[in-house]
């Protein structure tokens, strides 16, 4: 919810793109920034201690904003030192968050999990701006914020609820950096964890730059409301379809398959291409959708079965690095990009980088060789 509703914030504020672009990256920098430092974090303390506690920062920042806003009182700076704390908080929460389903779940149980955790969050990604809007449009933002606030004080009070086992850490360093560099040293003995997360790196930027970037502004004749009309319905098969399909599939090559979902990624840019229709961009980004099901389901199964539980926060944190810092790299790298070579030869390009970096992926050893062996069977490799 808060993206939208701190957009509208801005503007009422700052009616500047720069404003609300310095707002924007307020939150983004520090997040990527720290998040390798967050998994180390994330770690080392009880990971329901750290959400918990990054629940109930993140909920004070929203609250703060909310009542800024709706006072009036609200200025730019204000709102870029909360926003620099929230991204601050998420540094950590992010890392913590994905290393806690094979803490609360047996091995058998942790696909269905995974599967229910991508179902849920597909379905916030289209009703969290959804609320937003609906209460932006006949109230204020600051009401949106502050809705949003109190989910996050809601999730601490339900993480407060779990009681597991203390949190031992006999290998811990005796440092937070010492603890990062322990984890990066067994991401790189693991051999497949760089590879997949620079992967990931091209692949997020291509995707953010062309279908984020030059995406909306291509094609004017789409519409806006079709274009969101085909990324909404693109929600619909990852929330529940596909998930039952990928339930009852198999994956013994889970890298490998994730570089097939990267593929179908490239399905929006071919259809922003040549297709004007909602009809195919919509079909378009149902392919995308669930191949980002596929890539979520896949990496999250293999981290699971071969990362030790007290590394797996500092391999998702990798992961999330890789992959967050791809995405400003291409929306700003887009606009020169469409201004010299035009919006239709930039799609296309995109979707050939997409199929060449698939094609080094695919043929990869150190990602073909990574098989699961299932619960109970956990293997090295």
């Amino acid at each position: 919810m808060s993206p939208l509703a701190l957009a509208f914030a801005v503007l009422h504020i700052d009616n500047s793109p720069t404003a609300l672009g310095l707002v924007v990256a307020s939150w983004t920098v520090p997040m990527v920034g720290f998040m390798l430092i967050g998994g180390a974090l994330a770690d080392r303390l009880p990971r329901a201690l750290v959400l918990r506690g990054c629940n109930l920062i993140e909920g004070a920042v929203q609250l703060t904003s909310a009542v800024l806003v709706l006072t009036g009182t609200a200025q730019i700076w204000h709102l870029i030192v909360l926003q620099f704390i929230g991204g601050t908080a998420v540094a950590v929460s992010y890392p913590a968050f994905h290393g806690m389903v094979p803490i609360l779940l047996p091995e058998a149980d942790r696909k269905a999990a995974y599967l229910l955790l991508s179902q849920a969050q597909s379905a916030l990604q289209v009703l969290g701006p959804t609320v937003a809007g609906i209460i932006v449009a006949v109230s204020s933002p600051g009401w949106a914020l502050l809705v949003d606030a109190a989910t996050f004080f809601v999730a601490a009070i339900f993480l407060s609820l779990l009681r597991l086992p203390p949190n031992d850490r006999p290998d811990a360093g005796e440092s937070v950096l010492e603890d990062f560099r322990a984890g990066w040293s067994f991401a790189r003995t693991l051999g497949w964890v760089l590879p997949v997360a620079s992967l990931s790196l091209v692949f997020n930027a291509v995707v953010s730059g062309a279908v984020g970037g030059a995406g909306p502004g291509h094609r004017q004749s789409h519409g806006r409301c079709g274009r969101l009309g085909a990324r909404t319905v693109s929600g619909s098969p990852r929330l529940f379809g596909f998930a039952f399909v990928l339930s009852r599939v198999t994956i013994r090559r889970p890298l490998l398959a994730a570089q097939y979902g990267f593929l179908a990624t490239a399905a929006p840019m071919v259809a922003l291409a040549f297709a004007a229709q909602v009809l195919p961009l919509s079909a378009a980004f149902v392919i995308s959708g669930c191949g980002v099901c596929l890539i979520n389901l896949a990496w999250n199964l293999t981290v699971q079965e071969k990362v030790p539980e007290a590394m797996l926060s500092r391999i998702m944190a990798i992961d999330g690095f890789f992959g967050f810092v791809a995405m400003p790299i291409g929306q700003v790298a887009v606009g020169p990009v469409s201004a010299w070579f035009g919006s239709q030869d930039v799609q296309l390009g995109a979707a050939a980088i997409v199929v060449v970096t698939f094609v080094i992926g695919a043929t990869r050893p150190a990602i073909r060789r990574v098989r699961l062996h299932g619960p109970g069977r956990a293997g090295g490799g």
